[in-house]
């Protein structure tokens, strides 16, 4: 397989849970969605125009990544409801210092190359979650590789629920004390829109796994570790 890979540095990034309101919780890595528009952003495509294109070349999408702790910001701001202008607060969350890394799978090398010349050259600019948090592609590049039975993940997301399948690394009895163990968690996820002009609403989801700290699995996931770092594909 052909694997798009991103290299990527954002200084805050906020990928918001969905339906969330005045609090936006944030996942610690960008989900399927977010990727896909990532690379819509790069291509100078909206984000239907993106999921069709996805949809089209069989492209798989895989994410990994770690930061440096993070923060919560509170907004106090004016709303108009019902004729009547009334306050309200907003707390988001942030992640800072984000090492990203993008993976984008296909059987065509082609189209690979083409996600290759766009993310070193993107058409817009390109954030980690909101507007304001900008994103820097470190580097682009192109790898054929085959697809191998991994046991053990670290800092990535994986489709499916890993929940009771996994023992957690003996090696975090180690961890330094001014670092936070990251658990695994399990979201249920949006993956498909239907379009309405500048509307979307949610078609499909599915569940994904956003693993933190050092896992072994009690049966291996199909995936591709690149550079000692596992990426799961959907």
């Amino acid at each position: 397989m052909f694997l798009s890979i991103i290299d990527a540095f954002a200084e805050t990034a906020s990928f918001r849970m969905p339906e969330t309101h005045t609090f936006h919780k944030t996942l610690p890595l960008p989900p399927y969605t977010s990727c896909v528009g990532m690379l819509g952003a790069a291509l100078g495509l909206s984000l239907q125009e993106t999921f069709q294109w996805v949809a089209d070349r069989g492209v798989r999408v895989g994410v990994s990544g770690r930061d440096r702790g993070g923060f919560k910001d509170l907004w106090k701001y004016r709303k108009v409801k019902s004729n009547e202008v009334i306050s309200d607060v907003l707390l988001r969350e942030y992640r800072v210092d984000l090492s990203l890394r993008l993976v984008f799978g296909l059987e065509d090398q082609g189209t690979t190359e083409e996600i290759v010349a766009v993310f070193q050259r993107p058409v817009y600019a390109l954030t980690a979650g909101n507007s304001d948090s900008l994103m820097v592609i470190r580097s682009a590049r192109m790898l054929n590789m085959d697809p191998e039975p991994l046991k053990m993940l670290s800092f990535c997301v994986t489709p499916g629920d890993l929940f009771g399948r996994y023992e957690v690394d003996r090696n975090l009895l180690n961890t330094p004390i001014t670092e936070t163990i990251r658990a695994l968690q399990v979201v249920s996820l949006p993956v498909a829109f239907t379009f309405d002009g500048e509307r979307r609403e949610v078609a499909t989801r599915e569940t994904f796994t956003f693993v933190g700290h050092p896992i072994t699995l009690t049966e291996p996931v199909e995936g591709f570790l690149i550079d000692d770092k596992p990426v799961v594909l959907r």
